[in-house]
């Protein structure tokens, strides 16, 4: 029989992954187990590559997507060739063993590119060893042949360049910088250190954090690095003056893995709190923070495109995520374009004075400012309308905010709206010069709707306590106005009276 699909159930613990492939359409995976596994994201199809002798620690990939390089608790790393497409029993072969760590392997970090071909690894010996991989050029230019070269041959035993020790504690993390010409490495004895690929010389050492360094980054763009670190900080670095340039502090525990994207300007990390986070390199500022594990997160991997980023951890599960934010760029244009659209619809509506469909549309488009407009004008055009008419002669109408359409409009709002409506009302309230139009705006809502249609809005409670004090205010101002009118009034009554007086006594004086 013909094996045509595997599926592999329990994960284990996750403990390193990595996209691989030319569409990056497989993961490779690290879990509590000896087996590399190598997993089809579109359908689960996985394959099992045996080599190692005990549970794997970590893992890197070349950027061909078809090398992979895996280190091992049992103080070895393999190489890998990958071809998804070969037959079943071919698409993983191991071309080649490093031996020559005492203790596990805890950091491998392969050159990328063809030109320069070495490894450098990091064991809980504390020593680095950087081998040479010349010996698998063929395989590097040609991993699709990967199994018809290496044939029933045992795997290529390499051989070091250098070897030196390197911290004073197990060595969590290397990551070689672009071009390839130096690497940096995470120690548990709290420092980061800059090497140099050709001597294997110190450049400088990254001293700050208070607690183990769990993961180390390079920046694709800039000479900075990132270093995560058990005090649950993540600190950037130049790697000009290796001084330390930004810290970011959220997490609630152990940072434990960092990954630069977007061209070097945002920086992913995860930690032992199971979030995932993302920040701005320059303002330091998290913008986004994703929960969706139940356990430490050790490891995240992104494709190279930056669409797809996958993660595991200590709930043995892998989260794929998504990159939205071309779709949410697309969405906010297109609601500040129909946002435009109703705009000029509005301006269109009282240009005709169209005071119906205006309420409504700057109802829904949260404008408080432009509806206060809409009724301060109105009630001002019907003030001017009614002073010109007669005493005597009747009024076009008695409409509370000055027009008839809007009172309708105001007496047929839905829940919703009417609650948005009162929060308005109780925002003009508190200002004496759009009390007016408050405290008629408030009028007009108590005499259509029930008591309570109102006592049911979700607000209503914080509304009435907002909208009674300042109300007893403006009432009390209008009374004490009032009251003055009065003395006015009865000033101008006796100014009359004292009037009429001399005049009378004008007039006697002139008939003698």
């Amino acid at each position: 029989l013909k094996r045509v699909r595997q599926i592999v159930g329990y994960n284990e613990e996750i403990i390193d992954l990595a996209y691989i492939g030319n569409e990056h359409k497989h993961l490779a995976v690290a879990t509590n187990t000896e087996q590399l596994r190598i997993y089809n994201t579109d359908n689960l199809n996985c394959e099992l590559a045996y080599g190692h002798k005990d549970i794997i620690l970590t893992l890197d990939v070349h950027s061909s997507g078809a090398i992979v390089a895996t280190g091992s608790k049992d103080n070895t790393v393999c190489i890998w060739a990958i071809n998804m497409k070969a037959p079943v029993n071919h698409r993983v072969t191991c071309v080649a063993v490093a031996v020559g760590h005492t203790k596990a392997v805890g950091a491998v970090a392969m050159a990328q590119g063809s030109d320069a071909l070495f490894m450098v690894t990091g064991s809980e010996d504390r020593t680095v060893k950087v081998w040479d991989l010349e010996p698998l050029r063929a395989i590097f230019e040609d991993p699709s042949h990967a199994a018809t070269l290496v044939g029933d041959a045992e795997p290529i035993r390499l051989h070091t360049r250098y070897t030196f020790q390197a911290h004073e504690k197990d060595i969590n993390s290397v990551r070689i910088a672009p071009g390839n010409k130096i690497f940096v490495t995470g120690s548990q004895d709290r420092t980061a250190k800059v090497w140099d690929v050709e001597t294997g010389q110190p450049l400088g050492t990254l001293q700050g954090h208070r607690r183990g360094v769990w993961n180390v980054a390079i920046s694709p763009a800039d000479r900075v690095a990132a270093t995560a670190s058990s005090d649950r900080m993540i600190k950037l670095w130049s790697l000009s003056d290796f001084e330390c340039l930004k810290t970011f502090e959220g997490h609630t525990s152990s940072v434990l893995c960092i990954e630069f994207v977007a061209g070097g300007l945002q920086l992913l990390s995860t930690g032992s709190d199971g979030l995932i986070k993302l920040w701005n390199i320059k303002d330091g500022e998290c913008v986004l923070t994703l929960d969706k594990h139940e356990g430490k997160i050790w490891t995240l991997a992104k494709q190279q495109s930056e669409e797809f980023m996958a993660t595991g951890g200590t709930d043995s599960v892998i989260h794929i995520w998504k990159d939205t934010t071309q779709e949410e760029v697309d969405r906010m244009h297109q609601e500040e374009a129909r946002t435009l659209e109703q705009q000029q619809a509005l301006d269109n509506y009282l240009l005709v004075k169209d005071y119906r469909n205006a309420v409504s549309l700057a109802l829904s488009l949260d404008q408080p400012h432009r509806l206060r407009t809409i009724f301060q004008d109105v009630m001002m055009a019907a003030e001017n309308r009614h002073g010109a008419e007669s005493d005597d002669m009747p009024r076009a109408d008695d409409a509370i905010l000055g027009n008839a359409a809007i009172d309708k409009v105001v007496g047929t709002l839905s829940p919703e709206q009417l609650d948005r409506l009162l929060g308005y009302v109780r925002s003009w309230n508190t200002n004496g010069r759009f009390a007016r139009v408050a405290q008629a705006t408030l009028y007009c809502v108590l005499t259509q709707y029930s008591s309570e249609t109102i006592l049911a809005l979700p607000s209503a409670k914080e509304l009435i306590a907002a909208l009674q004090p300042y109300s007893e205010r403006h009432f009390s101002r209008l009374d004490g106005l009032l009251t003055g009118s009065f003395i006015v009034d009865y000033t101008l009554h006796a100014m009359d009276a004292v009037g009429s007086l001399d005049a009378d006594r004008t007039d006697m004086d002139e008939s003698y």
